[in-house]
């Protein structure tokens, strides 16, 4: 029965709305205008000393702070500009430096090409130069073999005739002597 009688107590206030409390006073939903005009009085005093005290300085580090964002994305702007600008100064750079070693490369080629082809004719000059003495050399062996050939031929002729007077003889035994004279020269 206590369980009866406590819910019926709840059903009570709950009926009444709170307006009032038991014994006739005002409930806490209870509205006052005395109560009105203090809690704005208080929200606006409290209100126009927060802007006095906090609101501008949170105003100025909030002003501060967008400053600082504003400039750092100036100077990101900044930076990808000048990054974008070194990089075409960089590909410039590689385009120039790829030209100059291919003009070296080149340049190489051709006094490669230039020495080679003085080489080639200093080597043919000295050939030609060595053949020319070679020929030099021939034709003073050759003139050298000559005049000992004359020599001999001279030296034999005149054995030969000291050999035909000495012996006196008939034109049978001239013919047999010549003879014998070339079976000498024959021989080595």
């Amino acid at each position: 029965m206590e369980d009866a009688v406590q819910t019926q107590a709840v059903t009570e206030v709950a009926v009444a709305g709170g307006h009032e409390q038991q014994g006739g006073q005002p409930g806490l939903m209870h509205v006052d205008g005395f109560m009105v005009g203090l809690t704005w009085t208080t929200f606006l005093l409290l209100s126009l000393v927060l802007y006095k005290v906090a609101w501008k300085p949170i105003l100025k580090v909030l002003d501060q702070r967008e400053k600082s964002i504003r400039d750092a994305l100036d100077q990101a702007e900044k930076a990808r500009v000048e990054a974008g600008a070194a990089e075409i100064r960089n590909r410039q750079l590689i385009l120039a430096a790829e030209q100059e070693s291919r003009k070296l490369v080149a340049d190489a080629k051709i006094s490669a090409q230039e020495t080679a082809a003085l080489i080639r004719n200093q080597a043919e000059q000295n050939a030609r130069l060595l053949l020319q003495e070679a020929r030099r050399d021939i034709e003073a062996a050759t003139e050298q073999a000559r005049i000992a050939l004359r020599q001999e031929t001279t030296d034999l002729a005149i054995s030969l005739a000291g050999k035909v007077i000495s012996a006196n003889m008939d034109s049978d035994r001239n013919r047999a002597l010549v003879n014998d004279l070339e079976k000498e020269l024959k021989r080595p």
